[in-house]
């Protein structure tokens, strides 16, 4: 949907299973089309596609039958996710996610044609954006973090961008997306490579490559969100798109870290950031590290790489159980304007991960009244849907 700031504001897909296009219409037809009836829209709802790459490919060869299809449903596709590859909701993930990295040639292929197919999806004269992870995982060693083969993956979809622009008249950004414990991570290391590799590369990467800030990434890393979107834009770092979620916050771990336990799940990661005795940040690659660590157990406070509802705080009756639900809403009053950034995009794709007491608990059993909850909760924050505004 189109808000009153001009900015575009959907969810992301990822957080339904699915491995073709069929697969992918199915979930938008049970999901998507009731949610723009549930809130009330007489504009089309906007969505942030999950291609992974048999989708991707599929659509890159002839997206016009599923455009069509979006806007009889009163929807459309202005951003992508095309960072997990394959098999998001297979029952393991975990570091498979990272791969391919930007090191390989099939990362820059997946992303073309994710990006060839957004073009031909896009509303006329709307710009779009397409996320992807920063380049590889930490824990893997140098090897896999070459940053001079990450680099040349990433301007290579640069130039791949704009040559897409020249022949469709389309322009579509790469939002690069830092996590905890992949090539970036921090504000800091995002700014670095941005203005020492990336932006002096050429006028494609200048024009093309920008950011995906996600929410709950750097309130896990600890990070000032005004103050790292303040460093981001004095450094003329683009926002291509801002992910709106929300991660976990225990206070107590040495009392209370059993309650993060059923979280503890197979699929994905769950990434632990803490501080120690000297304020050093600590990482943990995923929870059940965490939980078995004694030295971790004596920290403060950890905050916990999972996306939880972005209206729920805390998700326990006793409040043991916080989110970074502030940071969000610090975060949201930093981006509210087109200057800022044009695309906002709810992300809660481990809504499955949650245990179903603690959904109900929070008056958001299912997915659709979670989703639901969701848009109003953003838009109370930033502002009503421009009335009538379409996007095409």
């Amino acid at each position: 949907m189109r808000l009153a700031s001009g900015q575009l504001l959907g969810y992301c897909t990822n957080v339904h299973p699915y491995d073709d296009v069929a697969g992918m219409l199915a979930a938008l037809e049970r999901h998507a089309v009731p949610l723009r009836r549930e809130l009330g829209l007489s504009q089309a709802l906007g969505v942030g596609l999950w291609l992974p790459a048999s989708v991707a490919r599929e659509l890159a060869a002839d997206p016009t039958p599923l455009r069509r299809r979006l806007e009889q449903l009163g929807l459309y596709a202005f951003t992508v996710n095309a960072f997990p590859y394959g098999a998001f909701h297979a029952e393991r993930v975990k570091g498979e996610v990272f791969r391919p990295t930007w090191a390989e040639p099939e990362r820059l292929h997946y992303t073309l044609a994710a990006a060839e197919a957004l073009a031909g999806l896009l509303p006329e004269g709307e710009q779009g954006s397409l996320s992807t992870h920063s380049g590889s995982y930490k824990p893997w060693g140098p090897g896999a973090n070459d940053e001079d083969a990450i680099v040349a993956g990433l301007l290579a979809a640069a130039d791949g961008l704009a040559a897409l622009e020249a022949r469709s008249g389309r322009r579509i950004n790469l939002a690069i997306e830092p996590e905890p414990l992949s090539f970036l991570e921090t504000t800091d290391e995002v700014v670095d490579l941005f203005t020492r590799r990336l932006m002096p590369a050429s006028d494609a990467a200048r024009r093309h490559l920008g950011l995906c800030y996600d929410a709950c990434h750097q309130a896990v890393e600890w990070e000032d969100m005004a103050a790292s979107v303040s460093a981001l834009r004095a450094a003329g770092v683009p926002l291509a798109k801002v992910q709106l979620s929300s991660a976990v916050v225990l206070n107590n771990p040495g009392q209370d870290r059993e309650l993060l336990r059923p979280f503890a799940e197979d699929r994905w990661f769950h990434q632990v950031v803490y501080r120690d005795a000297s304020g050093a940040l600590v990482r943990l690659p995923d929870l059940p590290e965490a939980l078995a660590d004694e030295a971790a157990a004596r920290a403060d406070e950890w905050r916990v790489h999972l996306h939880v509802p972005l209206f729920a705080d805390p998700l326990d009756d006793e409040g043991r159980l916080a989110t970074t639900r502030p940071w969000l809403e610090r975060l949201l009053a930093e981006v509210g304007s087109t200057e800022v950034t044009p695309h906002l995009e709810i992300e809660t794709y481990s809504f499955g991960a949650i245990p179903a007491a603690r959904r109900r608990a929070l008056g958001a059993e299912t997915l659709d009244a979670c989703l639901a909850a969701e848009f109003r909760w953003v838009i109370e924050r930033l502002a009503r849907p421009a009335a009538g505004a379409s996007p095409r």
